[in-house]
């Protein structure tokens, strides 16, 4: 469930950046490392927003 809720968040965070994920999608493997990522570094004091944010800015500027 909580995959699913990232993967949707991921989608609309994509979308900001003008790539869409139905037509463009990521590789199962790119997918299961963001999901990892932003569950690692969420914490309590965070959204969940402000770390795929985070997480995809990182991932299309290529500073992971």
């Amino acid at each position: 469930m909580e995959n699913e809720f990232l993967l949707k968040m991921l989608k609309n965070s994509f979308l900001q950046y003008g790539r869409d994920l139905d037509i463009d999608p990521l590789s199962k493997d790119d997918s299961l490392q963001l999901i990892k990522k932003i569950t690692n570094e969420k914490d309590k004091d965070t959204e969940w927003y402000e770390v795929v944010e985070d997480v995809v800015y990182s991932y299309l500027t290529n500073q992971e």
